[in-house]
């Protein structure tokens, strides 16, 4: 029993290098499959530490080395492939910026395993939640219905887009390493936080009805204005 967490840890690594394959092979069900089995792992892995009383060195690194593959590196190739496939960067520029996000990623990750400040929330955007930002965002332009407006585009409507792309993928890779609260999913008593939680669990699923798999991406956008709500409200209410 007391190697299940580690077990889960490394399944969480192997999902993200499946996961890179299935991007090159265009597979939107496959990345799918593998993030979002990546993200229970990682949620579950740390909670049956805890539960089983195991928890160590070797599983934070662990924890940390698996999410700098699955939430570190898928990510950039989506950015790389969201760039060149959607926009109108060529290889290997589209790779280079979307190694950036990678960078970050480790960095937050290595800063995490140091850190003596996080308490209930985190400081800065988790990589699974960015992950997810950017896998929302790569699906939704590559449903087919998509394709029309983008292929119809002029040279000039094509680059506007990519510098779009490019400002979007530069809020990626700041948020990660910022100072700025993100509500976490940790059980509490502060009520505004549950509600908050609560909100953001029904905002998630009516974008899935109306905008589809970029529900992601929208909600990930919503996460540091409606943490910023929340730790304003609960700081008054205390005050």
């Amino acid at each position: 029993m007391k190697h299940i967490p580690n077990l889960l840890t490394l399944i969480n690594a192997s999902c993200g290098v499946v996961a890179i394959y299935f991007i090159v092979a265009q597979s939107t069900n496959g990345v799918a499959a593998c993030l979002l089995l990546a993200a229970l792992c990682d949620l579950l892995d740390g909670m049956l530490a805890r539960r089983l009383g195991v928890q160590g060195p070797l599983g934070q690194q662990l924890d940390s080395l698996a999410d700098a593959i699955s939430f570190g590196a898928v990510p950039a190739f989506l950015w790389s492939s969201i760039l060149s496939d959607y926009g109108t960067l060529d290889q290997p520029w589209a790779i280079i910026l979307g190694a950036t996000v990678a960078a970050s990623s480790v960095y937050r990750l290595a800063k995490f395993n140091l850190s003596t400040d996080q308490s209930v929330d985190f400081i800065g955007m988790p990589t699974p939640a960015n992950a997810l930002f950017a896998l929302g965002l790569w699906i939704w332009l590559g449903r087919w219905e998509q394709w029309d407006w983008i292929v119809n585009m002029s040279e000039d409507e094509r680059t506007a887009m990519t510098l779009i792309l490019i400002s979007i993928l530069s809020l990626s890779v700041y948020w990660l390493n910022s100072r700025m609260p993100i509500l976490s999913f940790k059980s509490t008593d502060d009520k505004i936080r549950r509600n908050a939680q609560v909100i953001l669990v029904i905002l998630f699923c009516l974008l899935v009805i109306f905008v589809g798999p970029l529900a992601f991406t929208v909600t990930v956008a919503t996460l540091p204005v409606l943490s910023f709500a929340t730790d304003y409200l609960s700081k008054r209410k205390i005050n």
